[in-house]
């Protein structure tokens, strides 16, 4: 309703529909506002007169990620919002992104995950998730980012995706968050970005999701410890959880939660 947007941005229904009807104009604060509010790129509202198209964000003139951008300006760590808005200004500098990720979100994540190792042809582990990305048509990009801040994943547009993974974390750590954010986006989640961040005292990353958290994290996991090739390493005799670990290059964790 026009009273629950209000409440959202802080204004009265009445001032939301003098938005609606073009009575009042939107200034670049309120729209940014309404970006975080409704989980929504700036794209999506301004559009063209031709049948409803979408702008391209260059001739919408609104920068890449521009809810993003405000989320993480919020954010406790300085550093993190100026190297989140790098990561963006060096996307906005690349060639656009036009596949379209397939999508899962039909399946449970783990047969989503079986099913992307079946296409993709992937018979042991472990598992170059590089591949998998360049497969599924989503960049990967690796980038500097601050240690509180693993990865994160931005919808350019309805079905194309984009990730960054932070470079600094440990390799185990990298795998994991690539296929966390690729879970994100082949199972369709509902949010046009997600943090991967946790610093202390921060609480939850913007657009926290629980659900959507707990089955990109399902999702990663089968993707890179197959359950069927680990009940065949158990069967041939593989049981130490470190041996595995190193088979499979995740972490003792999360192996040991597998």
């Amino acid at each position: 309703s026009q009273q629950a947007v209000g409440e959202m941005l802080g204004y009265t229904a009445a001032m939301i529909s003098a938005f609606e009807k073009g009575r009042r104009r939107m200034k670049v604060e309120d729209l940014t506002r309404a970006c975080i509010a409704l989980d929504k790129e700036p794209e999506y509202f301004l559009q063209t007169g031709n049948l409803g198209e979408q702008l391209e964000p260059a001739r919408a003139g609104s920068p890449l990620g521009m809810a993003l951008r405000a989320e993480v300006a919020s954010l406790p760590q300085e550093n993190l919002g100026a190297s989140v808005e790098a990561f963006l200004d060096e996307l906005a500098d690349e060639p656009p992104i036009t596949g379209v990720v397939p999508d899962f979100r039909r399946l449970r994540p783990d047969a989503a995950a079986s099913e992307i190792l079946d296409v993709t042809g992937a018979s042991e582990p472990p598992i170059e998730v590089e591949d998998v990305c360049t497969a599924l048509g989503i960049p990967l990009y690796w980038e500097n980012f601050p240690n509180a801040l693993s990865g994160l994943v931005l919808q350019i547009r309805d079905g194309s995706y984009v990730i960054g993974v932070n470079a600094n974390h440990p390799t185990t750590r990298r795998r994991f968050s690539a296929a966390h954010e690729c879970g994100h986006a082949v199972l369709r989640h509902e949010g046009s970005h997600y943090l991967d961040y946790a610093a202390e005292d921060a609480g939850e990353p913007p657009g926290y999701r629980y659900l959507d958290e707990r089955e990109a994290n399902a999702f990663a996991a089968a993707l890179l410890m197959d359950e069927r090739w680990l009940r065949q390493d158990f069967a041939d005799g593989l049981r130490e959880l470190h041996a595995l670990a190193e088979r499979y290059q995740v972490s003792d964790a999360a192996m040991g939660f597998r």
